[in-house]
Parts: C-alpha cells; sequence; structure tokens
C-alpha cells in the first residue's frame, strides 16, 4: 500500500513540474518506433490493415424422415441425418495500426500485433492499389497490408 502511495506521488511531482515547464518534454524522433543505430525513416502510414489467411470451417447439416406422435408430447423420429464439413481459407483482417517503412525494417504496430520485418528477410513484395502482400523468409503466411490508398504520407 505504501509503495502505491509513493508511485502516485511521484507522478502527481513529475505532472507538477511539467506544468510549471522546469521539465520540457522534446521528441527527437517524431514517429511512433523506436530507431537502431543508423536506421532512417522513409515512410509513415496509418490506418493500416493487417490481414492474413486464416481457415473458416462450415458445416451443413440435413434430417431427412418422417416423424410419429404416439402421445401427447411423445413423438419418434425416423429416418438418418447427415453432416457435411468443408473448410476453406480467407483473408481476414487481423488488426489496424502504422506501417513504417526504414532502411532497415518494415514495422507494423497495431493494438493487438506488432511486426518487425527485417528488410533482407523480405522474398518477395507484390504492389496493389490499395495495398501490398508480403512473403518472408521462414514463414508460411502471406501477409497483407491494406489501406495504403487512404492514408497520406506525412511530409518529412
Amino acid at each position: 500500500m505504501k509503495m502505491l502511495a509513493q508511485k502516485q506521488n511521484d507522478i502527481n511531482q513529475f505532472l507538477t513540474a511539467v506544468q510549471n515547464g522546469t521539465i520540457h518534454i522534446t521528441s527527437k524522433n517524431p514517429f511512433p518506433v523506436i530507431l537502431k543505430k543508423n536506421e532512417n525513416v522513409s515512410i509513415v502510414m496509418y490506418k493500416i490493415n493487417l490481414q492474413e489467411p486464416r481457415a473458416v470451417r462450415q458445416t451443413h447439416a440435413a434430417y431427412g424422415g418422417p416423424t410419429l406422435r404416439v402421445a401427447k408430447r411423445v413423438s419418434f423420429r425416423l429416418g438418418g441425418a447427415s453432416a457435411r464439413s468443408e473448410s476453406h481459407e480467407e483473408i481476414r483482417v487481423i488488426d489496424q495500426g502504422s506501417l513504417i517503412l526504414t532502411n532497415k525494417r518494415l514495422i507494423f504496430i497495431g493494438s493487438k500485433r506488432t511486426n518487425n520485418i527485417d528488410i533482407r528477410k523480405i522474398m518477395a513484395i507484390e504492389a496493389y492499389k490499395d495495398g501490398i502482400e508480403l512473403q518472408r523468409e521462414n514463414k508460411q503466411k502471406t501477409k497483407y497490408f491494406t489501406g495504403t490508398d487512404k492514408t497520406s504520407v506525412p511530409s518529412q
């Protein structure tokens, strides 16, 4: 309990110092990512959708045959039932966030997922009017980043 009070006291002192102007907060890096040594940001795009293929299973069931009523609230079903299940892949939106391209990495930062892809590990990129398709080494799933046509690229 004492540590919680101390933590709250420290936060209050910090906020008071910021309000009074005794602490100045500046950012040399206006991008939402910590850059590595000799790394430069080329493009930052916001509201980008991360999409991946997902297996979707659908089950279809059918019943055929008569129902015989024996007494009030008592009946028997005669006949047969069959069920069929099939699976297929669909490309589904996984998350939405920022896509940052640097001279060393392609970074996606979303609310649920974060991907850090080394440029040297990218095997293929296919450009579309509304996004990109990306395949990388040692990964079977293709990643799709869509919404690039609805975002503006901030000038630096």
